[in-house]
């Protein structure tokens, strides 16, 4: 069975990608902190689901470089904006209702 939700190394790709679409392998480690191994799995993961799709450079060192499709910028720019919801949330807590 497919998977159908989005595991937190994919989210944090395809935001990144959302910043800087067209980035190399390496950069996206780099700059999300993490492990290459993680995001080559990510990458892959997320290429199945055609969120994402590679492309070598025509010039040395021919990088593999990784865009966002059109339908991975429209989940991208949904997950940002759940993202964003979030985190202004956080900044003004709801206390909870409480019945008596």
């Amino acid at each position: 069975m497919k998977r159908t939700e989005l595991t937190e190394m994919q989210q944090r790709v395809l935001l990144f990608l959302l910043e800087k679409d067209g980035s190399a392998f390496r950069d996206i480690s780099e700059k999300t902190g993490s492990n290459p191994n993680a995001i080559k799995k990510a990458i892959d993961e997320l290429m199945e689901l055609g969120l994402v799709y590679d492309k070598r450079e025509d010039t040395f060192p021919r990088r593999r470089l990784i865009f966002l499709t059109e339908y991975g910028k429209e989940v991208a720019k949904r997950l940002k904006e759940i993202v964003d919801i979030v985190n202004e949330s956080s900044k003004h807590p709801q206390k909870p209702s409480v019945e008596v």
